[in-house]
């Protein structure tokens, strides 16, 4: 930990980057327009994303919303995305504001971790609401077992340690590990050594949470067609009509958050030698903008939402809160 601390101080106080004592041989040397776009693209995301999310948290937090369980996961995603946001973007925007050859190895270790942790958090955490969501409108009587304080708790406590099950050991350099990757400007799997964390992670951290939560959808789309053509029976059903259009809500999320993702892991399956860094740039921004935006879909999606944030930001937060018994119809 020392040595990471040290390494951060020198690499903010330039001592350590090489820059200007090695000729400079990487496509981006003569593109200072380009890193000053990426920079400038870095510190806008950082400012948008990390306001909106971590305004969205307070939101919940302070109005009646906190006692409602969908909202509770989706605090605690837009917590994980203003993390990513207030940490990992200024860090990048340093890169690329330094033009930087090379990254102390402490440095990149921790960052490259904080990185793909907390865009596991986030992944996992879209895949527990997909979980909620179907139980809400397939097996109501599981939805309100896991709804209980204590499983929801230990859900999100799974959501925030699971993703360091695959993350830790390259960052203590234990199996694979993280390193600066000059071409692309960014901490990432290093190539050289054992490549069998970066499969697992790929696929256990990315293609079986989207298969899964793909089905969830899947399933609660076949059960609102199938609703559907009982009309009559749905009329005037508040409570079932309010889940589908939260699960809608959540599946646009999950829609921003793969468009984000998936290009950028594809590039990285792919493109292992970093022949083409462009494109591991302009996937790697994808991800960042659709990072800030699950707040826009909340306030376009949702009255409650839209709601929430009106009152916090005029200062009309709610004093007392519903408790979680009174609101649970509210789903």
């Amino acid at each position: 930990m020392t040595e990471f601390f040290t390494s951060l101080r020198h690499f903010f106080l330039n001592d350590l980057i090489m820059n200007g004592t090695e000729e400079c041989t990487v496509w981006w040397c003569d593109k200072s327009g380009t890193l000053l776009t990426l920079e400038i693209i870095a510190i806008i995301l950082c400012i948008v994303g990390g306001l909106g999310n971590i305004i969205t948290v307070l939101a919940i937090c302070f109005s009646s919303l906190r006692n409602n369980i969908n909202c509770i996961l989706i605090g605690s995603l837009s917590f994980a995305g203003f993390l990513y946001c207030g940490l990992i973007l200024p860090l990048q925007a340093v890169i690329f504001h330094r033009h930087s050859n090379a990254v102390p190895q402490e440095f990149c270790s921790a960052a490259g971790g904080i990185r793909y942790t907390l865009v596991g958090v986030i992944l996992v955490h879209l895949g527990i609401i997909a979980l909620y969501r179907y139980l809400n409108v397939v097996h109501l009587a599981q939805y309100q077992n896991l709804s209980q304080k204590r499983p929801l708790m230990i859900t999100i406590a799974i959501g925030w340690i699971l993703p360091l099950l695959f993350t830790a050991p390259p960052s203590f350099r234990i199996w694979g590990g993280f390193t600066f990757v000059p071409a692309i400007l960014a901490c990432t799997f290093e190539k050289g050594i054992d490549q069998s964390n970066r499969i697992v992670t790929v696929t256990c951290g990315f293609i079986v949470p989207c298969i899964f939560i793909i089905f969830c959808y899947a399933r609660i789309g076949c059960v609102a067609y199938g609703s559907s053509k009982r009309v009559s029976k749905w009329h005037g059903n508040v409570s079932q009509t309010r889940a589908l259009r939260l699960s809608a809500m959540m599946l646009c999320i999950f829609g921003v958050y793969f468009l984000g993702t998936f290009p950028y892991f594809i590039v990285n399956v792919y493109d292992r030698t970093f022949s083409k860094p462009i494109h591991h740039l302009w996937t790697t921004v994808l991800g960042w903008i659709l990072y800030c935006t699950n707040p826009i879909v909340y306030t376009v999606m949702d009255l409650n939402f839209r709601t929430a944030y009106r009152r916090f930001l005029l200062g009309d937060c709610e004093k007392s809160p519903l408790r979680r018994g009174q609101t649970a119809t509210y789903v």
